[in-house]
């Protein structure tokens, strides 16, 4: 099949490809008939569709989570694309090869380039228990989990390889603020940015869209990132390293962790408030692309 992705919608000129249903709804037009809101979504964005006819076979049919095959028609209506689904059925294995990459959009920047300037950043934490922290975190059996997740499952960053944009752009924006402040703990903050959304890679799922699990829905990303820099702590003591919560800066790089979307008086250091500044800052720019 040849496929046409979102990102090349014309209005007028008929479509076909496979796509991820991301959200269904079930509406009344003016007679009282019946038609199903439907959206959809590859790795080039998101589309709202219509099923006009045999609304009640296909909303049986398809469900949010589905991939699909659709035929239709995009136009335009109050100055917005919208598809005119006149076909729509559940994919076969063939059709929907490589998920979740041709559903979910993916980083505009090379991801090997990415987790190079992460890399480049894991190495220069000067502290040798920080850096042996945070090395067992992204070098460890999580790594190919933290590259792959995306940042957040529908705000800033929601995209394969999102996670470590973010993380280099918050440690990024982080270490200039460092250099016009003595005070400041250089490689504490540096080491907070670099753990401090980890656990978006255990609370984010990842099939034909990004979603949040049941652990991620209970627990949320900062629990789950304690449990991990934990998980690293005893990988660290197996291996006959020291322990890093045995460490003077330890309660200090949870606290950062925990409290980086809090509001700046409830952080208690300045470490602290350098992450929640540059995080916050790098999640307003993302939400302008």
């Amino acid at each position: 099949m040849t496929r046409t992705l979102i990102a090349d919608f014309e209005a007028g000129r008929p479509v076909e490809g496979v796509f991820a249903v991301l959200a269904k709804q079930r509406r009344m037009n003016k007679n009282g008939d019946p038609y199903l809101v439907i959206e959809l979504s590859d790795s080039s964005g998101r589309i709202e569709g219509r099923v006009w006819d045999n609304a009640d076979h296909f909303d049986r049919a398809v469900q949010p989570g589905d991939h699909v095959v659709v035929v239709g028609k995009p136009n335009m209506y109050r100055e917005k694309l919208q598809l005119d689904i006149r076909r729509i059925a559940r994919a076969g294995d063939s059709d929907a090869a490589d998920i979740p990459e041709s559903f979910i959009p993916a980083a505009r920047r090379e991801l090997a380039d990415l987790t190079g300037e992460l890399d480049f950043l894991c190495a220069d934490i000067e502290e040798p228990q920080l850096a042996a922290l945070v090395t067992a975190v992204w070098f460890g059996p999580n790594r190919d989990l933290l590259v792959r997740s995306p940042a957040t499952a529908s705000d800033h960053h929601a995209y394969l390889g999102g996670l470590v944009e973010h993380t280099v752009s918050v440690a990024t924006i982080a270490m200039a603020a460092v250099e016009r402040h003595e005070r400041i703990n250089r490689d504490l903050v540096l080491a907070a940015a670099l753990v401090h959304d980890i656990g978006r890679a255990r609370e984010l799922t990842i099939t034909t869209h990004v979603g949040v699990d049941e652990a991620g829905a209970l627990q949320g990303h900062l629990v789950l990132g304690h449990e991990m820099l934990i998980e690293a702590c005893v990988e660290l003591t197996t291996r006959g390293l020291p322990d890093p919560r045995q460490c003077d800066w330890w309660p200090q790089l949870v606290h950062a962790m925990q409290q980086h979307h809090s509001t700046t008086d409830r952080i208690r250091t300045r470490e602290g408030v350098v992450l929640a500044t540059a995080n916050a800052l790098d999640v307003r720019l993302a939400g302008r692309d």
